[in-house]
This record gives structure tokens, C-alpha cells and sequence, in this order.
């Protein structure tokens, strides 16, 4: 059992935990039942059984997001992660039938990509789209079925913001692959990472973070907070110097290009987002 919990990497889930605080700042939700109820539907059932079904399929030998050395998984892994996916649906319906549709979307495109006889990662864009989309956007939107209106989109700003979260998914996305292309292969997967290659991986993410920078623009642009969009670059900047620091050093010497890396590079970014939001939420 202790095995199992580990392999649900609990901790990991902090990391998708800016984009729902984006859809807050819009939704303005209350401090009820309905808005915790929601963050431990995804935090606590969803995303981590979803990390705790790839890692059934995947039975991984070297480390991923997380975890240095992942145990053996077990049936037991499969088992709990269909009680928490089944109890996250059924959890939804206590908040409203579009969040439940939204929640079990989110599980079916995240089985589809992990499931070993359809395994979506293995296509480099499919798998790519599949998280751009369900991990970034499509969360926003739900928490917004969820706690808000669909009015709310009637708002250009919530529109971009939506986006932005996407393009923020697509920046960490391939950089957490970037050190697994042998065991990738092993495991015939082709990632985004390995048709770019390491260079090129490095500067798509740089790109897509750029893009991901102009709708966070164009989403305070027009609300009268553009002083939010210069804090973003402010308390960004420390992520964007180590991953400079870090590009350079690893253009050098692959050996750069390892878990450990990665990890810093992951919660750090991770980090000053969740920064960032919970700053531009509560003042």
C-alpha cells in the first residue's frame, strides 16, 4: 500500500493547481463547501489517479515527475485509481451535472493517453494536444461550469486566460520528458521531446511560454490590471533565469539534461505561478 501511494504522487498535483487559481480570479467563488469540494476533486482524486494509472501502464524502471525511483506498480494501483476516478464523477454531481461531464472527460482523455492498447502518448502531437488541452483550458473551463456562469465567457479577458493556461501546460509538458528519450524508446513512445530533440525541446518551450506571456497580456490588457501583467514577469523571472542558466549549461554538456534538473526546474516554475495567482486573488 505504501508502494501504491507513492506512485499517486499526491505532491505532483500542486503543479496544475495554478490553473484552476487563474480561473478564480475571475470566478471570485466563496469560501463554501462547493469550492474545496471541487480543488479535492481534482487534487486529490483526479490528477493523482491519473498519475497512479500512467504509472500502471507505463510500469516504469527510471524516474519520472516526482520520484527519483519509483516502485513496482501493482494491480492495487489499478484498482484504487478506478474507486477515486469513480468517486471524482460521482463526487461532481454534488456541484452541478456540467462539472460532472467536464471531470469525466477529463478521465476518459487521460485513460486514452496512458491505456496501454490505445496509449495516446506514444503519437508525439496527439499526446501533446491531449495534454495542452485537458490539463490546461479544459480545467479552467470546468471550474468555471462549476463555480460561475457561462456568461463569464463573454469576457475577451477570460477567453485569453483560458488559453494562457494551455500555453503554460505546453511549456512544462516537454521538458518533462526531455531526460526520459532512452526509456521512452525502450517503451515505444516517441515524445514531442524526442522529435524535437533536447535543442529543440528547449526552444519550443521558450516559445510556447512566450505566447503563453502575450494572453496573460492580452487578458489584463483591457481589465485595468495591466500592473498584473508586470508582476507576472516580476515574480517569474527567477524560473526564467534557471531555465536560461540551464539551457545554456545543457546546450554545453547533455549531462545537464537530467531528472534532478527538471524537478528544480518544474517546482520552481510550479511554484512562483501558484505564486503569482494567489497574489493577484487576494489583494
Amino acid at each position: 500500500m505504501k508502494d501504491t501511494l507513492k506512485l499517486l504522487r499526491f505532491p505532483f498535483s500542486i503543479f496544475l493547481l495554478p490553473v484552476s487559481l487563474f480561473s478564480f480570479f475571475y470566478i471570485q467563488p466563496a469560501g463554501n463547501y462547493q469550492l474545496f469540494l471541487l480543488l479535492a476533486i481534482w487534487h486529490v482524486l483526479v490528477f493523482p489517479s491519473s498519475n497512479g494509472y500512467n504509472s500502471y501502464h507505463d510500469q516504469d524502471e527510471g524516474p519520472i515527475g516526482g520520484l527519483a525511483a519509483p516502485p513496482k506498480s501493482t494491480k492495487l494501483l489499478l484498482y484504487l485509481s478506478n474507486l477515486m476516478d469513480g468517486t471524482a464523477i460521482l463526487l461532481s454531481f454534488l456541484i452541478n451535472n456540467y462539472f460532472a461531464l467536464f471531470v469525466a472527460g477529463y478521465i476518459i482523455a487521460s485513460r486514452l493517453y496512458s491505456n496501454r492498447n490505445i496509449r495516446f502518448k506514444k503519437f508525439p502531437i496527439i499526446g501533446f494536444l491531449v495534454v495542452f488541452i485537458f490539463q490546461g483550458a479544459w480545467i479552467f473551463c470546468a471550474n468555471i461550469f462549476a463555480l460561475s456562469s457561462v456568461d463569464l465567457f463573454s469576457n475577451p479577458s477570460v477567453l485569453f486566460s483560458a488559453i494562457a493556461s494551455s500555453f503554460f501546460i505546453a511549456t512544462i509538458y516537454p521538458l518533462t520528458q526531455i531526460y526520459q528519450h532512452e526509456a521512452d524508446h525502450k517503451d515505444g513512445v516517441k515524445t514531442l521531446s524526442m522529435l524535437l530533440g533536447i535543442k529543440g525541446t528547449f526552444i519550443f518551450s521558450m516559445f510556447m511560454f512566450s505566447i503563453a506571456t502575450f494572453f496573460i497580456y492580452l487578458s489584463f490588457h483591457n481589465n485595468d490590471a495591466i500592473n498584473n501583467f508586470w508582476l507576472f514577469n516580476i515574480v517569474m523571472l527567477p524560473s526564467t533565469i534557471y531555465f536560461l542558466f540551464w539551457v545554456q549549461k545543457s546546450f554545453k554538456n547533455a549531462a545537464h539534461v537530467n531528472f534532478k534538473n527538471t524537478m528544480v526546474m518544474l517546482v520552481l516554475s510550479s511554484l512562483l505561478n501558484n505564486l503569482f495567482f494567489l497574489i493577484i486573488l487576494f489583494k
